[in-house]
């Protein structure tokens, strides 16, 4: 047999198997095993694993035939047990070890076997190998529901029957040159080791040690020592270029080191399982922790990607960091990044053959409760959206509560918005509270805020001299704006004074206090001035004596 046996069982390099266009053979591609009883199983597999051996022996090998045979003889076995991860190996190893355990022990007569018949008869639902615990059992459901195939506790233990029969010689009947190729499977490699170099190792580094020559042991630990340390060294440079300042917006060298990392981990898994041809639990355990670290390293390149995304978006469209389109750009991206990395480990739960529908069911039960203690979040997280879908306001408007506070819209997130008052004190106000209260947005629709100033004069005064200086106070004023323009209106004759109000326009919210302050100065100096009297409110009283 030649060193690529392994390839050839496994159906070696997909190029090859492309490069033909017909089947050297007759066989039916799409017929299955029959396995319709004990005795159908048995023999279907002892039928085919002879075929198998005889295609790979012959003069000229046909590798689809292998490849047929080799399938064939996996669908013998029940493998509903074995995470998908695993399955490729699992099953080429099973029916070797299992050819191997049964070319050294006896096999009883395919008479004495159940067949379809006695099967019915007697309701058979499980058939043990005489003087073995190798049982071929019914399958209760799935989609070979009914047939009778080799049982999951089977294959679960066939390396441990193998190293119990591994050390008896083949039966008398296979002949003197009868080798099996188990062994030539596990003990061989691919093609980046050349044969010539492993016919050159000593003795002693082919000696097998818990299913593994000595020299895969020594090159899988050597290959791994390699990748880790491969990683490390990107990691330390990764870890300098993120602390250096970058002019564009768009950090995609931040996917630099996870995006290696999942290289590494396909690269190892391909060598050992490949080239240096781990087998059995071994190879489980180390193809499980790499895929295990493939999806980790997927996971976080899914999170730094999402952050990647929603950083550019925000900086490229100059939404202020504050602003609730901020919030709901990082929210948006946010749901995604996470809907992905749930998709990415619920796959790989399956994939590692974890229950993840039983695990996630629960944790949806876990979930309602975490809702009804977290409803208070909720109805602001709600109250968050109602304010992104009305925009009632924004950072940076002025808005008044109808509690009576006022300030300037700091910071608008999902759960709260953040008011500074004139009086420089920040208030943070749950959203639900806002998205049922009353809201006065003072810097909209129009920036500008209107100020009211009502005075009154003396009975006597020349009215249109009070409006021209009105009027002149309020358009020299650097705060006021031309347009709308300002105006005095008279409103009515009072008690007291004639009663006037000047109505101007400030530039912003911000500056309402500071130009009522500087016109209420400036025209109660130009009155004085002026000769014209701001009149306080008065009362004459007079008393008559009354006489008795």
């Amino acid at each position: 047999m030649p060193s690529s046996v392994r390839c050839v069982i496994a159906s070696l390099m997909f190029l090859v198997l492309l490069s033909k266009s017909v089947f050297a053979s007759s066989i039916f591609p799409l017929e299955p095993p029959d396995t319709s009883s004990p005795r159908a199983t048995f023999s279907s597999f002892i039928h085919y694993t002879d075929k198998l051996y005889e295609a790979a022996t012959a003069a000229e090998e046909d590798l689809f035939l292998e490849r047929e045979f080799m399938q064939r003889a996996e669908r013998c076995f029940d493998f509903s047990t074995v995470p998908p991860s695993l399955l490729s190996d699992v099953s080429v190893e099973s029916v070797l070890r299992l050819r191997e355990i049964l070319d050294r022990i006896e096999l009883p007569d395919l008479a004495d076997v159940p067949d379809k018949s006695e099967v019915k008869k007697q309701n058979i639902l499980l058939w043990r190998l005489p003087h073995t615990e190798i049982t071929i059992g019914r399958c209760p459901d799935g989609p070979r529901m009914g047939s009778y195939l080799f049982t999951p506790e089977t294959v679960r233990r066939l390396e441990e029957y193998y190293d119990e029969v591994s050390h008896l010689p083949y039966r008398s009947d296979k002949g003197e040159n009868y080798t099996g190729f188990y062994e030539q499977y596990i003990y061989s490699s691919g093609w980046m080791i050349p044969d010539g170099f492993l016919k050159k190792l000593p003795e002693w580094m082919k000696d097998g040690y818990l299913g593994q020559a000595v020299w895969q042991w020594i090159a899988m630990v050597t290959i791994l020592v390699l990748g880790d340390l491969s990683m490390w060294f990107v990691w330390l440079w990764h870890k300098k270029q993120k602390g250096r300042v970058r002019k564009w917006n768009w950090r995609w060298e931040r996917l630099l080191f996870p995006l290696y990392a999942m290289f590494i981990c396909v690269v190892l898994e391909y060598i050992i399982d490949e080239q240096i041809n781990i087998t059995g639990d071994v190879l489980s355990w180390v193809s499980m922790m790499l895929k295990f670290l493939f999806a980790i390293f997927a996971g976080v390149a899914i999170i730094i990607g999402g952050d990647v995304v929603m950083r550019g978006i925000i900086h490229t469209s100059k939404i202020k960091e504050e602003a609730l389109d901020a919030d709901v750009i990082r929210l948006g991206c946010r749901l995604v990044t996470f809907g992905l990395v749930f998709v990415l480990f619920y796959n790989a739960g399956s994939y590692f053959g974890i229950p993840v529908t039983a695990i996630f069911a629960s944790a949806g039960i876990a979930g309602v409760a975490v809702a009804l203690a977290a409803r208070e979040t909720l109805a602001n997280f709600f109250g968050g959206v109602s304010i992104f879908l009305d925009r009632p306001f924004r950072a940076g408007d002025y808005i008044v509560l109808d509690n009576g506070d006022r300030g300037e819209v700091k910071a608008v997130g999902m759960r709260s918005t953040r008011i500074q008052t004139r009086d420089d004190i920040m208030i943070t106000i749950p959203n639900s509270v806002i998205t049922n209260g009353k809201v006065v947005n003072q810097s909209r629709p129009h920036p500008h805020f209107r100020v009211r100033i009502k005075l009154g004069v003396a009975y006597g005064s020349d009215v249109d001299k009070v409006e021209e200086l009105l009027m002149m106070s309020a358009e020299k004023n650097a705060l006021t704006i031309n347009e709308p323009a300002p105006r005095v209106r008279f409103r009515k004759f009072g008690d007291s004074a004639l009663e006037f109000e000047l109505l101007c326009w400030a530039a912003r919210p911000h500056d309402r206090g500071r130009l009522i302050h500087e016109l209420s100065r400036d025209i109660y100096k130009t009155f004085n001035a002026e000769g014209i009297v701001i009149p306080f409110p008065q009362q004459d009283v007079y008393l008559h004596k009354v006489e008795d």
